[in-house]
């Protein structure tokens, strides 16, 4: 069962003794189960007034300051904590997982440094922020958003996280149960919803695996609040978590292991009419071939592999000026990729309308003589699309320095004496059926997933697809 705790913020002593008796008196049998939370200015204006009074009802404590500040300021703060009496009652400590990976490792490390017997969770996406706000705050949806800071907060150290009830479920079947979460802004079925908006009840915060529900105005604004403290408990009473396996994808790609994100990009699917291979590349790619949902649109693959990229760039000290990209297949690879090697200027290639077998060079409009040139691919496999844009450069008087792809079916690590820089050599081609595949070409492929909708590639539609990574 989860614990309660009774948010205690923007009140004056009076208030805060009077709450703290009324419901100490009335819910004994719930004493263990219930913390009072406060925040920073509100501890140091009003709680010493009653610090009699919280060692009578021997009451735990969640400080909220939320903390976002440099390691140094941080670590300083921890450290007046701890030599004050206030250290001694607080269980839960709130800092914000944007401060950092250092910011969060040294507050982490500073705990067992004083040994402070206190829980350090990380604010991930603030429950008053809805789809629109964290859009424009990360870049990114609620769920995404979560998923970054809530990694980035238990690989520092954090003992947990705070986030909505609607990403807990999410995060437990992502990283597991060794850790703890928190969810704010959490209200009785019926309840106004005031500012917040990603919200739950305390019911559906149990079943999603909660280790602490934080209720205010639901139970401080209740005509009676000791008896809805007793009917949080009542709702949340044999309420459990079951496992339902929804999050699949984003285990693999924030919890997976490397080669397994990556074979995920490598995919083909091979379509009845006529026998052709279509790409299924594109679905962690892009929405403009196949869309299996809109989480798998989610371009962390990506990210993750370009790092991974420019990491063995830089150690190999090649030095580029320009990012070259083969068609549609590549324009989030390389654009991601140039971002992260610092390369402002990037050209494509396409074939011609004309002719299949031939390519041009296409965004031929800035001065691009006497550089050097990165040529990237997804999945490099017989190596001839890159022999053709090696030759096109070759042609206008560059220089290719290296050839970069995700996968390297090609079996060389280099091609006329360019080395081939790749995260991983894959398998081989991947085949999918469906529905409408004759029965003797199934094979032993396996079947294309449900709601996969099949398209052929676009040509010459590489800016759409650019600015498809801003929605």
């Amino acid at each position: 069962m989860a614990k309660l705790i009774v948010s205690l913020d923007k009140l004056t002593s009076e208030e805060v003794k009077n709450i703290i008796e009324d419901i100490s008196k009335n819910t004994s049998e719930h004493k263990n189960d219930i913390l009072y939370k406060f925040n920073d200015m509100i501890a140091l204006i009003w709680f010493e007034g009653i610090y009699n009074l919280v060692k009578d009802y021997d009451i735990r404590v969640m400080l909220d300051p939320k903390w976002n500040d440099i390691p140094n300021t941080l670590v300083n703060y921890m450290t007046q904590l701890q030599k004050s009496w206030l250290g001694d009652m607080v269980d839960v400590l709130t800092v914000h997982a944007n401060a950092g990976p250092e910011t969060l490792r040294s507050v982490a490390q500073a705990k067992k440094d004083l040994d402070l017997n206190i829980d350090i969770l990380a604010i991930t996406a603030l429950t008053s922020q809805d789809e629109e706000a964290t859009q424009n705050i990360y870049d990114e949806n609620p769920k995404h958003s979560v998923l970054k800071l809530t990694k980035l907060a238990l690989d520092a150290g954090c003992d947990g996280i705070v986030c909505s009830g609607q990403e807990t479920r999410m995060l437990r079947e992502v990283y597991g149960e060794d850790f703890i979460i928190l969810n704010p802004g959490v209200r009785f079925a019926g309840w106004e919803v005031h500012d917040q908006k990603r919200v739950v009840t305390p019911e559906q915060a149990i079943q999603n695996w909660v280790t602490f529900v934080v209720m205010g105005r639901p139970i401080l604004q209740a005509p009676d609040m000791s008896a809805a403290v007793k009917q949080f408990f009542t709702e949340t009473e044999n309420k459990t978590y079951t496992p339902e396996n929804n999050y699949s994808f984003e285990k693999m790609l924030f919890a997976g292991d490397w080669k397994d994100i990556l074979s995920y990009i490598g995919a083909f699917y091979f379509r009845p009419e006529g026998g052709k291979y279509v790409r299924f590349t594109s679905k962690v790619l892009s929405n403009a071939y196949i869309n299996i949902g809109a989480i798998e649109r989610y371009y962390g693959v990506i990210e993750r592999a370009t790092s991974e990229l420019a990491m063995q760039i830089r150690e190999k000290n090649i030095e580029a000026d320009v990012i070259v990209w083969a068609q549609m297949w590549s324009v989030r690879i390389s654009l991601y990729l140039a971002e992260k090697l610092g390369i402002e200027q990037s050209v494509y290639t396409e074939k011609t309308d004309n002719d299949n077998n031939n390519m041009a060079l296409k965004r031929h409009d800035i001065d691009l003589k006497w550089k050097k040139v990165i040529l990237s691919e997804d999945i490099v496999s017989r190596g001839t699309t890159i022999e053709k844009m090696r030759n096109l450069i070759h042609e206008a008087g560059w220089e290719v320095v290296a050839i970069a792809c995700v996968g390297n079916r090609y079996e060389q690590e280099q091609q006329a004496g360019i080395p081939i820089i790749s995260c991983f050599i894959p398998p081989k081609f991947e085949l999918y059926w469906d529905e409408n595949t004759p029965e003797d070409q199934r094979k032993d492929f396996p079947r294309i997933p449900d709601g996969a909708e099949i398209a052929e590639k676009p040509k010459n539609q590489w800016w759409e697809l650019v600015e498809s990574m801003r929605k």
